[in-house]
């Protein structure tokens, strides 16, 4: 999906700006940056603010005009703000994303952000079949380009995922002989403190045996725990279960 999609990015003014949205991009797999009469690129503000995406940055296809840059497209999408007096169809970035999924693969997706100050001129507009809008605060809602590609871009990605997993972190469980060991030294401590006074002792124990299955903690977790049990234990007592151990 991401591949037939190209960022446009119509005379930018900072080139700070060029590099913060190829960071953007990067970040969410795309890879086809346009730039229609950049104010300046090359430029090492846009390497400097790229951190690490310089290879988007190395093969920018520069253009003149939005013509050139969209001409071979199907869909151009135009990210704007501002009511047109004829307006073509609107979406959110969610939508634009879902559009974007769902058109044929062997066609082009051009999504153009306009100029920092001013957006995209009258003509430029025209030039668009689709309009996406980010919903921001109506007294202030004038984003950032980078800003609103990373948000278009982040829509984009999530949509093109097929499956998706959190990254899963190693985790080292204790063995059945360390629990036991444990769970002894847990209610020998509980005896000692008389916490089993008027209570019945084997389903107290019961319980909180079956709350340690279900819980089975980290292999450093019951570190923590036995640093805690040898806390409450006299030097005699740790030396002697040591020597079990």
């Amino acid at each position: 999906m991401l591949e037939k999609i190209r960022i446009v990015l119509v005379n930018t003014y900072h080139p700070g700006n060029i590099g913060s949205a190829a960071r953007a991009m990067k970040v969410m797999g795309l890879d086809r940056l346009y730039l229609v009469s950049p104010n300046q690129f090359p430029h090492e503000d846009a390497n400097t603010m790229a951190a690490g995406a310089e290879d988007i940055l190395d093969k920018i296809v520069l253009c003149e005009t939005l013509e050139d840059a969209v001409g071979d497209c199907e869909h151009v999408i135009a990210t704007s703000a501002r009511p047109r007096s004829h307006q073509v169809p609107a979406m959110t970035p969610p939508e634009c994303a879902l559009f974007a999924h769902q058109t044929p693969a062997a066609e082009e997706v051009a999504i153009v952000f306009g100029r920092e100050r001013s957006g995209l001129t009258t003509e430029e507009y025209e030039l668009c079949n689709k309009h996406v809008f980010i919903p921001a605060n109506p007294d202030y809602s004038i984003l950032n380009m980078a800003s609103a590609v990373q948000i278009i871009a982040y829509e984009l990605y999530q949509k093109s995922l097929t499956h998706f997993e959190p990254v899963k972190k190693e985790m080292e469980r204790p063995s059945a002989k360390e629990m036991k060991f444990f769970l002894q030294r847990m209610e020998e401590r509980l005896d000692d403190a008389g916490y089993f006074k008027g209570k019945p002792k084997d389903v107290t124990l019961g319980k909180l045996r079956a709350y340690f299955q279900r819980s089975l903690p980290e292999k450093a977790e019951l570190s923590l725990l036995q640093g805690i049990l040898t806390r409450l234990e006299s030097e005699e007592d740790w030396q002697r279960r040591q020597q079990i151990k």
